[in-house]
């Protein structure tokens, strides 16, 4: 009987606890890990695939091209919450069955979001390389207590959100298209269309995956509605936002700043790197040791379950099974 291969694709996995490896090992099956040290290509990962049966996957691209070379994988495990680097057309041709994480990285990316709130308000960023040149340059911001603050996804992250900004005061506008009435009516939220979020809300937060409906749904129109002092910030999907849309935004002061997580194509060496309004950092809203180790965990025990004829805990649902 041939033996279960498990190939992990994402990296780092297991580095910092041990669990999860040990969870594929003590089942007796073979376990391959990246063996680049960083983000897998396609090219690279095809050349992996045969004969593996689970794949546990991160961020990579995993589309036909990929699939043709993986006739024996039957679960893809992500670790993570993301599944718009899925070709979900070939997936479900090759029947291939998709778990990910949702839970384990809400947390850490929701403190992300918040800490880049007060870096933005309070310029921290722009302190920070005038004092690297040797520049004493005093930054004057604004505090986050009481300022009305819109978020766009009242999902798991969404719903971190706002539970960390309670003790600032926050007016907060929020719009999802399924709302959870009983946590709006728990922390006293006003659900409101997207246009009065962009007309009045000094930070707007997006939480939302991609789909069709999101795909560049933050463009020209929006920079146009935004308030002159507002802040944009994007810890979900990069290709929620126009990027050529924002960095004209930006270098025209349109809007007073950005803080970016996440972008159309990773790495991103594009020009808003060039901007001194804007904090870009590298899709690591869940680089936590907290939330990796929970994601990493959460993915290996779904391969445990499938191999052993359990039902997936965390299945992706059907109508995230879209490719944009």
């Amino acid at each position: 009987m041939k033996k279960i291969r498990v190939l992990v694709s994402t990296h780092p996995f297991a580095k910092s606890n041990p669990v999860a490896a040990e969870l594929i090992l003590q089942q007796g099956w073979e376990l391959e890990f990246n063996p680049y040290g960083r983000k897998i290509t396609p090219s690279e990962l095809k050349m992996l695939l045969p004969e593996v049966d689970a794949l546990i996957a991160g961020t990579e691209r995993i589309d036909a091209e990929v699939l043709e070379y993986a006739a024996d994988l039957k679960l893809i495990s992500r670790v993570g919450i993301g599944v718009d680097n899925i070709d979900w057309n070939e997936i479900k041709k090759r029947g291939i069955e998709v778990a990910y994480t949702p839970d384990a990285p809400s947390l850490s990316v929701a403190e992300l979001t918040l800490s880049l709130m007060i870096n933005l308000l309070r310029g921290i960023h722009i302190a920070d390389i005038e004092m690297h040149k040797k520049n004493w340059k005093r930054v004057t911001g604004y505090e986050l207590t009481n300022k009305t603050i819109g978020i766009i996804g009242m999902g798991r992250v969404g719903k971190n959100v706002v539970k960390l900004l309670q003790p600032f005061h926050c007016k907060i506008l929020f719009n999802d298209i399924k709302p959870d009435f009983e946590f709006i009516e728990k922390y006293k939220l006003k659900l409101v269309e997207k246009e009065e979020i962009y007309k009045n809300a000094m930070i707007v937060s997006f939480h939302v995956p991609l789909t069709p409906d999101t795909h560049l749904m933050v463009n020209e129109k929006v920079f146009q509605s935004m308030r002159h002092d507002a802040y944009l910030i994007n810890t979900s999907r990069g290709q929620i936002v126009d990027e050529e849309c924002l960095y004209n935004a930006l270098k025209n002061n349109q809007i007073a700043g950005a803080a970016i997580d996440v972008y159309s194509e990773e790495p991103y060496h594009g020009k808003l790197t060039g901007l001194p309004n804007i904090i870009l950092t590298c899709h690591m809203g869940s680089c936590t040791e907290e939330s990796r180790s929970a994601m990493e965990i959460g993915a290996a025990e779904a391969v445990v379950d499938f191999f052993n004829g359990r039902p997936l805990k965390n299945r992706v649902p059907d109508e995230m099974r879209i490719s944009i």
